[in-house]
């Protein structure tokens, strides 16, 4: 997200520098596309997360005298905000980018100039939690490439044969076992489908571990499941979406999601989607016109999802005419036009900045 949102600001004639931490095979020091990148420290996610707040802090407290004068500092980082705000004011002001549920930690950011939510759910969470900051929130949602998930010029034909499919972290919190068992249940009418799942399930990579692999390789025995590594190519993960006939995201995660990017792929692939009525799709997903939502909360979400799967699989003429609905409906997600709200508001952060300083020298020399 931030790779590409940069590239956008460099090309607008902005100086962007993105601090990240190592990885092997990627230089410590590189300019691309315009944009400065340095490389430092950094540590996997654990399963513990007290441990991982630790390393955080380790991380920042590497980061942090490395910082350079900028005007505005972004970041993700738990303990950036705190630290930057208190021992380093003067390197920019501070934005938080916050794509996850809070959880309490925004009563510590009260010196940052703004958060930046990735959908109404986060922006409505974080004003709930910490009133005081209400007015320093604002939602501007999570861009992708929709120059490469682009829909088949030709469209997509209503082939014999469909296949259903997931892209996201293989974790309990993202339903996908509720999937498999939808997907069992759909079969019953529709033979001749397919699901393929797609991610990462180890848990450094936010997956859901062995023991979840274990568990849904046993709920897909004998069913047309196919269990598939993490794409991070992006040519060949536009491909996965162009050879699918259906995509499905039944995410579980009630304070979890912020704004998922998977769907807003597949919808720019003029795939129609299937999702849970989680309160953060309801920034992109207009049920049955631009998607289909199921009931997730419901006693058995297992038969809901079917249900929708069956539905959309049963009026394929109408599902295509969602896909394509769809498609022209988020191109407004697109880096280009997402890197223009963030600079908008970056001005305005900037300009107010310049104005207050512009008054307390006025009021200086007044006293004087």
């Amino acid at each position: 997200m931030w790779d590409g949102l940069s590239e956008q600001f460099a090309v607008a004639g902005h100086e962007v520098i993105v601090v990240a931490r190592r990885y092997p095979g990627q230089p410590l020091n590189e300019l691309r596309k315009g944009v400065t990148y340095k490389r430092i420290g950094g540590a996997s996610q654990g399963r513990s997360v007290y441990l991982d707040l630790v390393k955080d802090f380790l991380y920042a407290m590497t980061v942090l005298p490395r910082l350079r004068r900028t005007d505005i500092l972004v970041t993700n980082d738990f303990w950036l905000p705190i630290l930057a705000s208190r021992f380093r004011p003067n390197r920019g002001l501070i934005v938080v980018s916050a794509n996850r549920f809070p959880k309490g930690q925004y009563r510590f950011y009260d010196r940052v100039a703004r958060v930046i939510a990735a959908s109404k759910a986060i922006e409505k969470a974080i004003c709930e939690q910490t009133p005081k900051i209400a007015e320093r929130v604002r939602c501007i949602p999570n861009p992708f490439d929709t120059c490469s998930f682009v829909a088949p010029a030709t469209g997509r034909a209503d082939q014999s044969e469909k296949t259903i499919l997931y892209v996201g972290r293989i974790h309990p919190e993202k339903g996908v076992d509720v999937l498999i068992r939808a997907f069992e249940r759909a079969r019953v009418r529709h033979r001749s489908v397919r699901l393929r799942i797609v991610g990462p399930i180890a848990a450094a990579e936010g997956g859901g571990g062995k023991a979840y692999l274990a568990k849904l390789r046993q709920l897909a025995n004998g069913l047309p499941v196919e269990l598939c590594k993490p794409e991070f190519d992006v040519v060949r993960l536009a491909n996965i979406y162009r050879d699918a006939d259906l995509f499905c995201y039944p995410s579980l995660a009630e304070k979890g999601e912020a704004l998922p990017v998977a769907p807003l792929e597949a919808m720019s692939m003029g795939l129609p989607v299937v999702v849970s009525n989680l309160e953060c799709f309801l920034d992109f997903v207009e049920d049955n016109k631009t998607g289909l939502q199921f009931d997730h909360r419901s006693s058995d979400p297992v038969i809901m999802l079917a249900g929708k799967l069956d539905e959309a699989l049963s009026n394929w003429p109408r599902m295509l005419a969602i896909g394509t609905a769809a498609q022209r409906s988020v191109q407004r997600f697109g880096f280009g036009p997402v890197a223009k709200q963030f600079l908008t508001d970056f001005e305005t952060l900037v300009a107010a900045r310049a104005e207050a300083a512009d008054k307390l020298s006025v009021s200086r020399s007044e006293r004087n």
